[in-house]
């Protein structure tokens, strides 16, 4: 069973964060985009940013595990073929190899207590979301089962992992310019782009009357049809920015995390500079 996120935390700030924006709506008199802004980041910012934190912690913890994982299967593969699987999760535990070690010895006193082997190494792989170590697990259960020398399955698979890890960072370094653009792009050069453009609009003074039978107050609505347009058009921006950069990092729950943080900066950098006034 993988470890759980502490849901009645997340919950209680959840809450917390949601009375906190009811008495910002009461207590605070803002216009109402402005309300409705600080009010969705009061409530939304706080449980989703823990929740993340919490996601964070055990994605690293994850990482820390599989970064050790070929050189420990390396030492496995270096034990003498009689050496017993108990003395061998034992010597990993006592390395230093972080998390895995950490592990590895609570696997150790599990067995230490009565555990067989295999159950022990099964909980290791059930406890931890990791595909790389599950793999692992199951080939030293299969070597404790067996009796069989595996030292050739153990380097094989240490390499596969260097291979395979050296190909993620290379793929994560080709990326990572494109995402921050996308995600700048969002929250900043967008909605900075649009409020100028719209500011300059509206400066424009036409004699409109003259030239159509378009009338001031029917400009202005164009005008607010445009704001509203704008608006519309930032937060499906934001949408479909965090769902690409969040598929891009192979973790679609982040696209919650990117929406929650892309979405009210955008809108407030567009209504900020929207309230400016043009220079000349």
């Amino acid at each position: 069973m993988k470890k759980q996120k502490p849901v009645k935390t997340i919950a209680v700030i959840a809450a917390l964060a949601f009375a906190a924006g009811a008495i910002e709506l009461l207590a605070i008199p803002l216009p109402l985009v402005y309300q409705a802004l600080a009010f969705f980041a009061t409530i939304s910012f706080p449980p989703v940013m823990i929740f993340f934190y919490f996601d964070y912690v055990e994605a690293k913890r994850i990482r820390e595990i599989e970064e050790n994982l070929p050189a420990a299967l390396f030492q496995i593969a270096s034990f003498p073929r009689r050496t017993s699987m108990e003395k061998i999760m034992r010597e990993i535990a006592k390395s230093d190899y972080g998390a895995l070690s950490e592990e590895f010895a609570k696997a150790t006193r599990q067995v230490d207590a009565g555990s067989p082997v295999p159950k022990a190494l099964d909980s290791i792989a059930s406890e931890n979301n990791s595909l790389l170590l599950r793999r692992a697990c199951s080939l030293l259960s299969e070597s404790y089962k067996t009796g069989a020398d595996m030292s050739t399955a153990f380097k094989e698979v240490a390499e596969d992992i260097f291979e395979m890890q050296a190909i993620q960072k290379q793929t994560a370094a080709a990326l990572s310019l494109q995402k921050y653009t996308l995600l700048a792009g969002g929250c900043v050069l967008v909605p900075l782009i649009l409020a100028l453009l719209l500011n300059i609009v509206s400066s424009l003074q036409f004699d409109l009357a003259g030239i159509s039978s378009v009338t001031p107050e029917q400009r202005q609505a164009l005008l607010d049809a445009a704001v509203l347009g704008s608006q519309a058009y930032l937060v499906i921006f934001a949408a479909i920015a965090s769902v690409f950069v969040a598929t891009q990092e192979s973790n679609k729950k982040k696209a919650v995390l990117y929406f929650t943080l892309l979405f009210p900066l955008a809108l407030a950098v567009f209504h900020l500079v929207r309230g400016l006034p043009l220079l000349g």
